[in-house]
């Protein structure tokens, strides 16, 4: 019975039986699941000292066959724990999972197929540290590209940071103006009692001024989050009126939304196979603008490029991304859905196992 992507819950239901039930049902019955099998899901954990179940690293998949030229490696949360997972870009298919993103923890669950790393040649990653050391120590021929995704999604929360800093201002003045208004009532409190009149509590009325739009700056900061995702040209009327309000009261969100804009078009797929020097030359004609800007949460970002330039700039030469490490995500997020949960997390594995190995 091939249910691998079945919502329990939802077949429970309409089978007028309790999701509980059949949950126990499919993993007693219906499905495969075996002693035998849960023994080959732990065949390559790896004690990492102590007693406690705690110092077991979990190393639940290891298929070296599913390894090939261009793999990706990317962290998953499953459960309360995340995970590592290497898998085929051309397949789709999983060639390694452990409980950890530790790299020394990495390479001692990575021994039984590091052999089968010399067939890799290209490997995508995000820009964790230990990501980086595990790719350059085992897999010294693979060529490391940054995953397009984690950096974008990088500098749009720069940019989202710079109207978060601005809205934090104005909810500071709100506070302010509460701490403010609380003096005040303590003091008119005290007089009170002092003169033996009877304190009536005031309420506290923040008015906030009214911009062009008709919004307040608290309302402006806040409805403009999801606008700063968009291009321009992507923008609804009432986003596009709504931005002109907000880079009329806030340049530096202007300047930040630009930078971000055009580091964006620098990294469009329309670029993939341009000359290396012309990508630098227009990568550093960006440092330059960063640098002019002076935005700290935009020159944070600029910083983390420099630092991973080499691995950044090398998207350009094919354009691999970790599109098929996310689309991964998804499907395992179906998978925690359908099973409720993590809770068996042998059970969760053994479905993972059958259908990505």
């Amino acid at each position: 019975m091939d249910t691998h992507l079945i919502n329990i819950s939802v077949f429970a239901e309409l089978m007028g039986i309790e999701a509980k039930t059949l949950h126990r049902w499919y993993i007693d019955f219906l499905s495969d699941f075996n002693p035998q099998g849960q023994q080959q899901l732990h065949m390559y954990d790896i004690p990492l000292g102590g007693s406690s179940q705690d110092n077991i690293l979990e190393v639940p998949i290891v298929c070296p066959k599913n390894i090939g030229t261009d793999m990706c490696i990317d962290e998953k949360m499953i459960g309360e724990q995340f995970y590592t997972i290497l898998s085929n870009r051309q397949t789709g298919k999983i060639a390694f999972c452990a409980a950890s993103t530790k790299f020394n923890h990495l390479v001692r669950a990575m021994s039984p197929i590091l052999n089968s790393f010399e067939k890799i040649k290209n490997i995508t990653r995000d820009l964790s540290a230990s990501y980086a050391k595990l790719c350059t120590e085992l897999m010294p021929f693979a060529k490391q590209i940054a995953d397009k995704f984690h950096i974008i999604r990088n500098i749009i929360e720069a940019q989202q940071a710079v109207r978060i800093r601005y809205r934090q201002k104005v909810l500071e003045q709100r506070r302010q103006a509460f701490q403010e208004f609380k003096s005040q009532q303590k003091q008119r409190r005290e007089l009170c009692e002092r003169t033996g009149e009877k304190f009536n509590a005031a309420k506290f009325n923040y008015k906030e001024p009214r911009l062009s739009n008709g919004e307040t700056p608290a309302e402006l900061l806040s409805r403009s989050h999801y606008l700063l995702y968009k291009f321009p040209h992507q923008w609804t009327i009432s986003q596009l009126k709504r931005a002109k309000t907000l880079f009329e009261y806030y340049p530096e969100i202007e300047k930040a939304y630009h930078l971000s804009c055009s580091f964006r078009q620098w990294y469009a797929r329309g670029n993939i196979g341009k000359h290396r020097l012309q990508i630098e030359r227009e990568l550093f004609q960006w440092y330059e603008d960063i640098q002019d800007a002076d935005i700290d949460e935009m020159s944070n970002f600029k910083s983390l490029v420099e630092s991973n330039e080499d691995i950044i700039i090398e998207y350009f030469t094919n354009g691999q991304t970790n599109a098929k490490a996310e689309n991964l995500n998804g499907q395992l997020n179906k998978f925690i859905q359908a099973n409720q949960g993590v809770r068996n997390r042998d059970f969760f594995f053994f479905r993972v196992s059958n259908f990505f190995t």
